[in-house]
């Protein structure tokens, strides 16, 4: 609870600072020249600089003209088909949407490894035996990382909801 409330009142300090060197909200006046200006980033700061053509197309993109628009009896047939599991989790490396959304994966993968690796490290854990381990690194300033469940608990009701018929 320490930590929480010290975080609490550097955020409202660091805003109340902040909050009389910001201009975000002034509104431009009508009077103002258009004359462009020159700038070390952009030669000119009225148009911007053009983006070049995309030349990399992604795999999703790239295969979208072989994808077909009618399903007939057979594929139905082979779709219901009782070896469909093991068929699919053999074909689940070379597939379209893994390919389309292998980085995603692989970014949430480390990210929650990274936190699980984190925790272990500060918070401690319980092995397969059930032996718990002292945390390695133990201060105040490293606190376990963690959600809350009262948001995923409360929308649960509700995504059940959207995606049933």
């Amino acid at each position: 609870m320490g930590f929480a409330r010290i975080y609490f009142a550097l955020s409202f300090v660091l805003i109340f600072i902040t909050h009389k060197r910001t201009h975000a909200l002034i509104v431009p006046s009508l009077t103002s020249s258009t004359k462009a200006s020159t700038t070390v980033l952009f030669r000119n700061t009225v148009y911007p600089p053009p983006f070049s053509p995309i030349t990399d197309i992604s795999y999703g993109e790239e295969s979208r003209t072989y994808r077909r628009t009618v399903y007939t009896h057979d594929d139905w047939v082979k779709h219901r088909s009782p070896d469909r599991f093991l068929r699919q989790l053999t074909a689940m490396t070379v597939s379209g949407v893994y390919k389309n959304i292998g980085n995603e994966i692989l970014a949430t993968t480390s990210i929650a490894f990274l936190i699980c690796v984190y925790n272990n490290l500060v918070g401690g854990f319980t092995d397969f035996s059930g032996v718990t381990h002292e945390a390695i690194f133990q201060s105040i300033y490293l606190p376990v990382i963690g959600l809350p469940l009262a948001p995923f608990t409360l929308a649960s009701p509700s995504l059940g909801l959207l995606l049933s018929k």
